[in-house]
């Protein structure tokens, strides 16, 4: 404090400055006038800020918050004014959709604090009925839900009663007959003094000139209207009062943290927080509310501050779809930043088809018990062995689910390979991807369930159509697209942050084989990204190859994009490599008309040419009632023509494989 400022426009007392703020008071109503630079503040600290904000006509906040959270309202005003009629631009820099829901929290303990502090007025009943309707069960279901919505709007008669009370504390105290008499002017100021626990004291004033005067002096008073002399009662004031009244001390962050909890706005408590909740998230079955930590944590729709006209929100993933549920009223455009080099030379071949989740690449042997790698998993592997065995100079990073590594461990051992998981963000695993030559990502990453279910209730669970959170038993992915896209919103920073730590824009030779058909921003849309099919590289057989099977497999697409009904049926038989049969087929369909039916025998025989099926896997890829297709798989095993591998699992004889 002896030369402040030397850092600039900050605060010097921030640690008590946090600590009030997180008790719900107002720092610059507390704090702020104790401090023994308080005015200099005003001119340079943090106090000035506002004055030189301002003034700019860009703004970026480390707490972007001010821009849209309702609790920020008064702050934002002070610092959005506007100085001139220039529209000013506002930035948030990097942010996913759902964290512009700004969470609300309320801790058990508060609940607590409200029962005995305020026991038998309105804030202690409704502390106690909410207490009771969210500690039924360690986390909150579709009824806890319900029966906080119900208590809500049980209390909504006493509204105002509500939001004054969780704005002041209430404080016990004896009121007692004590006399104060000017000695200057020898008139009577007050009758009687106010003893509060604790040993602090205020005189009651006989009026507004009293109040006045006995300020003059320095003298502590409090105007209370309703008391009885010699009984034990509470007085409600302002958190802000009862410090002034040394009631309560700040000297330290200690004594701060024993304060009660309080609301500084009467126009954001948590009435307001939670009634703004219920009224966006309107059915219970999925409205974002949580425990964590014996806390009642729920987030709401941001609000625009009025003086908030334009506004930036800089990000590599943020989805627009999900930007709309934020912001569903706004006008809003989307607009891609040039893209970094990178060096010439360096490719990254990405799958095309599918997005393949950890269920594709490793199944689960119910006869074994064990973890082992799926049809396509060994498919994929196996590539990658002959390719890493093919020359021991060349470095190879696998970038997989940790599992892979202990099914693969003759290769895991080589000493041009390592692994790691996708969510590796260690300097080891940096400087792996760094010194490789190439690298696999193989799968889309794997996200906590529960963190995904969240932040899609966050955005989605205000719609009519209730959200589903099953997955596909044979894709692995998402039912619903709602909780499919927040999957995948969160699956592209980790994929995009591997690629950006290989460093193709600065370190020459990089080859990255991306196995997950994700659409990366400024990746996927790259001339140096080769998009690709699996049979594309088996055919191909090594990455050196495979820019020649692509152009070649895409020549042949380009070949078909123009085929019409006029088309001559030779010149889609080539096109296609189909027989004459097929290809009457195809031109039928040109031509408008219904393609003929092709029979479940075919399409079974057709699936099973790679390798072993379960009948999950046929119902799902042929079209027709599943009994129908469960009859025809036991004719054909009637007749021989495939086999039953086990229950549930099919496959062509030995003599047909």
């Amino acid at each position: 404090m002896a030369n402040p400022f030397q850092l600039g426009n900050v605060c010097e007392d921030p640690e008590r400055c946090d600590a009030i703020e997180a008790k719900g008071a107002d720092f610059s109503e507390t704090v702020c006038p104790q401090c023994s630079v308080y005015t200099q503040c005003q001119q340079r600290g943090f106090l000035s800020q506002p004055a030189s904000i301002n003034r700019a006509r860009t703004q970026i906040f480390a707490l972007p918050e001010l821009y849209y959270d309702p609790q920020y309202a008064e702050v934002a005003e002070a610092y959005l004014k506007e100085m001139d009629e220039t529209e000013r631009l506002c930035v948030i820099d990097r942010t996913d959709a759902y964290k512009l829901f700004p969470e609300c929290n309320l801790s058990v303990s508060t609940l607590e604090e409200w029962i005995v502090n305020w026991q038998g007025s309105a804030l202690g009943n409704f502390a106690t009925a909410l207490l009771h309707a969210v500690k039924t069960n360690d986390r909150p279901t579709v009824d806890t839900v319900k029966r906080i919505r119900s208590v809500v709007q049980s209390f909504s008669w006493q509204e105002e009663r509500l939001i004054k009370q969780m704005c002041m504390v209430n404080v016990p105290g004896k009121v007692i007959e004590h006399e104060y008499v000017d000695p200057d002017t020898g008139k009577q100021l007050a009758h009687y003094k106010i003893v509060f626990d604790g040993g602090a004291t205020a005189y009651i004033p006989l009026d507004n000139k009293a109040t006045k005067q006995l300020d003059e002096k320095g003298l502590p008073n409090f105007q209370s209207h309703s008391y009885a002399s010699n009984e034990n009662t509470h007085f409600e004031m302002s958190l802000k009062n009862a410090i002034e009244l040394r009631i309560y001390s700040i000297e330290t962050v200690g004594d701060i943290e024993k304060l009660p909890m309080v609301y500084s706005k009467t126009h954001w408590t948590f009435w307001h927080q939670i009634t703004s909740f219920f009224e966006h998230y309107r059915r219970d079955a999925d409205a974002p509310i949580r425990w964590d930590d014996n806390t009642l944590m729920f987030w709401i729709p941001p609000v625009l501050h009025p003086n908030v006209k334009r506004l930036m929100l800089r990000s590599g993933n943020l989805s627009e779809l999900h930007l709309r549920r934020a912001f569903p009223d706004e006008k809003i455009e989307v607009h891609r930043s040039q893209m970094t080099g990178w060096l010439k030379g360096n490719k990254v071949f990405q799958l095309r088809t599918g997005i393949f989740p950890q269920k594709t690449i490793i199944d689960y042997d119910f006869n074994l018990d064990i973890n082992i790698l799926s049809d396509f998993g060994q498919s994929i592997f196996t590539s990658i062995r002959n390719a890493i065995l093919e020359d021991a100079k060349t470095k190879h990073v696998v970038v997989t689910y940790k599992a892979v590594a202990t099914m693969l461990v003759d290769i895991a051992k080589k000493r041009n390979v390592t692994f790691i998981s996708h969510n590796d963000t260690s300097d080891q695993a940096t400087e792996a991807l760094e010194d490789s030559d190439v690298v696999w990502i193989v799968g889309l990453p794997k996200m906590k369930e529960e963190m995904i279910w969240r932040q899609a209730q966050i955005l989605f669970g205000n719609d009519t159509e209730p959200l589903f959170y099953d997955e596909n038993e044979n894709s692995g992915l998402y039912r619903d697209e709602r909780v499919q896209s927040v999957n995948e919103q969160n699956a592209i920073p980790i994929i995009t942050n591997i690629i950006q730590r290989v460093k193709l824009n600065s370190i020459p030779s990089k080859r990255v084989v991306l196995m997950c058909g994700l659409a990366l921003p400024q990746i996927t849309d790259r001339p140096e990204t080769y998009l690709f099919d699996w049979e594309d590289y088996l055919i191909a057989g090594c990455l050196d190859k495979l820019p020649e099977v692509i152009a070649h497999r895409q020549k042949f697409e380009d070949e078909r994009d123009t085929l019409t009904g006029h088309s001559d049926r030779s010149q889609v038989e080539r096109i296609f490599g189909c027989s004459s049969r097929q290809a009457n087929r195809i031109l039928r369909k040109l031509r408008g008309g219904a393609p003929l039916r092709v029979p479940f025998r075919e399409q079974i025989l057709t699936l099973l040419q790679d390798g072993e099926r379960r009948t999950a896997e046929f119902i799902e890829c042929i079209e027709g009632h599943p009994k129908a297709v469960k009859n025809e798989l036991r004719r054909l095993v009637d007749s021989g023509e495939i086999v039953k591998v086990r229950w549930g699992h099919y496959d062509l004889p030995s003599s047909n494989v």
